[in-house]
């Protein structure tokens, strides 16, 4: 498992999505039971399977999938005189999350979906992510 990897990741995403968000996102590694402040975006890393591969030059090197869940809530939000919907915000940060984790680390997204709520107030999309990374030298390849 690569501790430093996902620090890394919780790091460049929160502060992402605090500065070119308007709509000011708690970025956090667990979710909470309950909130009252929205949105909020969890990163859950949620496999990490190591796998051996042997290189060119006969060593052999650790090399690891990773898979991330990314889940996106939002409530309507009033802006100025303006009232944003819920599914709305959540599809900014939704595009904002992808230049994250796509354009600057280089996951592939498996899965973007809306997800059923207890809250139907609160409006929740799910994003999956996975790449492979070699532990020794933190690349994704």
């Amino acid at each position: 498992m690569n501790i430093n990897l996902t620090n890394k990741v919780y790091d460049v995403l929160n502060e992402y999505l605090v500065t070119k968000s308007q709509y000011s996102p708690r970025v956090l590694r667990k979710a909470l039971k309950q909130t009252e402040k929205f949105p909020v975006v969890v990163l859950t890393e949620i496999n990490n399977i190591p796998i051996q591969q042997t290189t060119k030059t006969r060593f052999r090197e650790t090399v690891s999938n990773i898979y991330y869940e990314i889940n996106i809530y939002a409530r309507d939000m009033a802006v100025g005189i303006d009232t944003i919907s819920n599914a709305e915000i959540c599809n900014e940060l939704k595009v904002l999350v992808d230049k994250v984790m796509n354009g600057y680390f280089q996951f592939e997204r498996t899965l973007c979906e809306p997800t059923p709520n207890l809250d139907n107030t609160v409006y929740r999309i799910t994003l999956r992510y996975t790449a492979t990374l070699y532990e020794n030298r933190e690349r994704i390849i």
